[in-house]
């Protein structure tokens, strides 16, 4: 075992509980103790001191963000979405990961979210979703809107994209500590040396548009027929639309009465079967019927999703649902996947319980289903007058 040069070190009360504070080699080490028992605090530094001058947790001490990253997603199997790899990779390079305390996150938080790139992003955001807001305010109106009602919707159009700032922010906060947990369980880094995350818990910039049959009605006299079937199907079963993109005839059985969806198309990696018809051999969708017509062949998809996302913009932008760019390709609005919520929705108003609307949707977890689980008033007024038998 290495011997290391230990402070004697102290403790600090942070909040309700007490926190450790050790100098190991030259370098300030701040652990948590989970008590508020001044005394137990001072033992648990003891018995660290000592660990520290053995050696015994020397490769925690010297392990670096890099080493931590990379046994994350070698060990464990993750994949990083590129963006946050950047900020990661950018700010914490070099740093061991004992040092990686409260007040690097905070300083992290501060040094991401006034990057010249996320401060253009958050302007261009913006315009598009005063935009966005006034158009669906000015719908079925006359008169001009009032000072007031402009200042408004832009308040709350900053407010909401400010939430959007803070929270891809959060994310990567997220998976930063997902890291430490990770090495944490393989026991190369102690648990306590994962400080508290400055996880923004206010943040509230979720999506929560959902559209209804008639809006559903609309868009399909604007797309064009070849496309129906596939918008179709999304809207009655929920499904992501890059998933159902990449669904094949092979998955469909020989009598177009199962589709057989397997693990690597759904988020929760797990296989299900979705009916096409009822069991006295009707229909359950409308669109069955069209891909009865259908001739198949192996490997290819079952809908045919050409242009689809510009012609879903064109469409929008048309009803009102949207504002799309052609020149820049610029959007906000309507989006497939509020399709998503939409089926969320209706199955719940329509009492299927949460684990088989979970299964069609293939949601993976029960917090993300209920945050889809959108119920508006009508609905609350219409439970309420059926518990009362009106």
């Amino acid at each position: 075992m290495v011997q290391q040069e230990v402070s004697e070190g102290f403790v600090r009360k942070v909040g309700r509980n007490y926190f450790m504070i050790l100098t190991v080699n030259g370098q300030r080490i701040q652990r948590k103790t989970g008590t508020n028992d001044q005394d137990k605090a001072i033992d648990m530094l003891s018995e660290w001191r000592a660990q520290e001058k053995a050696g015994l947790h020397d490769s925690g001490t010297r392990m670096r963000y890099e080493e931590m990253r990379d046994d994350y997603v070698q060990q464990g199997g993750k994949v990083l979405q590129t963006g946050v790899q950047r900020d990661l990779d950018t700010f914490f390079k070099g740093i061991r990961v004992n040092a990686i305390t409260v007040r690097k996150l905070e300083q992290f938080r501060a040094w991401r979210e006034s990057q010249a790139r996320v401060l253009e992003s958050k302007a261009e955001t913006l315009a598009k979703e005063i935009a966005l807001r006034t158009q669906q305010a000015m719908r079925g109106r006359r008169k001009p809107m009032k000072p007031e009602e402009t200042a408004k919707i832009e308040a709350e159009a900053t407010t909401w994209v400010e939430n959007g700032v803070k929270a891809t922010t959060n994310k990567r906060l997220t998976i930063l500590r997902a890291m430490m947990n990770f090495a944490a369980k393989r026991g190369v880094i102690h648990k306590n040396d994962i400080p508290a995350f400055p996880i923004d818990a206010n943040v509230d910039n979720k999506r929560r548009g959902y559209l209804d049959a008639e809006d559903l009605a609309k868009l399909l006299k604007e797309l064009p027929g070849y496309l129906h079937p596939f918008v179709r199907f999304l809207y009655a079963t929920g499904m992501r639309s890059g998933q159902g993109s990449k669904l094949t005839w092979d998955m469909v059985d020989r009598n177009t009465t199962e589709l057989h969806v397997p693990g690597e198309l759904t988020k929760n990696r797990e296989e299900f079967v979705l009916p096409l018809v009822h069991r006295d051999g009707t229909p359950i969708f409308d669109f069955v019927t069209d891909l009865k017509k259908l001739a198949r062949f192996p490997g290819q998809p079952i809908f045919d999703t050409t242009d689809f996302r510009s012609q879903w913009r064109q469409a929008c932008h048309k009803l009102g649902l949207g504002i799309y760019n052609e020149e820049t390709r610029a959007y906000r609005g309507a989006k497939p996947h509020d399709f998503r919520r939409t089926a969320v929705r209706n199955m719940v108003l329509a009492g299927i319980p949460q684990p088989v609307a979970m299964q069609i949707s293939a949601h993976k977890t029960d917090s993300v289903f209920r945050r889809y689980a959108i119920v508006d008033r009508s609905a609350i007024q219409e439970a309420f007058q059926n518990l009362q038998g009106k």
